[in-house]
């Protein structure tokens, strides 16, 4: 709130003064009894009293006067007065203010962008685990996929960028296979596939799979010495009829599936010679297979924690 002090009110705190001082506004009658002359003595102390208080107000009143006329932008002057403590108006922020400043914590953005849901990198419930890491060049979505669900909707997914790792977990007794989405964010049938599948006692069997297609490379190792899949990059080289390419330019290499088209065989025919039958599935029936080029190396694993590479095909 400002205050003015016109040289009326000034005028006119003066006048009080000086009538307080002349005793015109003293209390009591002025009687000469002893009565009266104590009541008059007490009245004058009082009024000299408040004459000095008049005149400590005056002196404040002047000084807000003439600093508030210094303060540049306002028509009316301001005395400076300090909030008491608790106010509203204290110079230190309420808790949970942000004050003009002093900039927001970038901490406190930093965790609303950790949780906003945009991005996980853990998903999936349950004490088997693999731990993915993006060995491509570009960013990654990688989905599980349970037995008897859904080919296209994930029932968990981790989002992944160049060089960083992720967790999908499932429980005891589930079975299914993870899975890279194209450059549009669909999972496509003809993806490259780590497929798993825990007993209810936990005991594993992991495979990878390019029947359907080779989007991209797939390695996984279960820590005990056992791996399967591989780490290269084969699609620059592939037969042009056994190639596709996706909106963003990410290649993909035609799956042998069941050998019913001209892209189909090549394809396969092509990862077999680039990749063996050993360390993936590339025909519906290398399990068949001897030991050696059977890609079921990791059945019946008792290891529950898998960590994989996803790179480019």
């Amino acid at each position: 709130m400002s205050t003015s002090i016109t040289p009326d009110t000034q005028s006119l705190i003066q006048e009080l003064m000086a009538a307080i001082q002349s005793g015109s506004l003293s209390s009591g009658t002025g009687s000469t009894t002893g009565a009266g002359q104590s009541s008059g003595t007490q009245n004058s102390q009082e009024e000299a009293k408040l004459a000095e208080v008049f005149q400590e107000l005056m002196a404040l009143l002047k000084q807000g006067n003439q600093e508030g006329s210094t303060n540049p932008g306002s028509d009316t002057t301001s005395p400076a007065i300090s909030p008491a403590a608790g106010s509203s108006t204290s110079a230190t922020p309420a808790a949970g203010s942000t004050s003009p400043t002093t900039p927001a914590s970038s901490d406190a953005s930093s965790s609303a962008a950790a949780t906003s849901g945009t991005s996980s990198t853990n998903a999936g419930d349950g004490p088997n685990t693999t731990t993915i890491t993006n060995t491509s060049n570009h960013d990654e979505k990688i989905g599980q996929f349970l037995n008897g669900g859904s080919t296209t909707q994930p029932t968990a997914e981790i989002d992944l960028k160049p060089g960083q790792t992720g967790t999908l977990k499932y429980e005891n007794g589930q079975g299914g296979y993870d899975a890279e989405a194209d450059s549009s964010g669909n999972f496509q049938s003809t993806a490259s596939r780590l497929e798993f599948y825990a007993d209810a006692k936990g005991v594993n069997n992991d495979d990878v799979s390019y029947i359907d297609g080779r989007n991209a490379s797939i390695k996984v190792s279960d820590g005990n010495g056992k791996t399967a899949g591989d780490s290269q990059s084969i699609a620059s080289d592939a037969p042009s009829n056994a190639v596709t390419k996706d909106a963003g330019g990410r290649s993909t290499v035609t799956g042998w599936y069941d050998g019913s088209t001209q892209g189909m065989k090549d394809g396969g025919a092509y990862m077999e010679s680039k990749l063996g039958t050993g360390n993936a599935y590339i025909h519906p029936d290398d399990d068949r297979n001897a030991t050696s080029s059977n890609p079921m190396t990791m059945a019946q694993d008792t290891s529950q924690h898998y960590t994989a590479d996803f790179g480019d095909a």
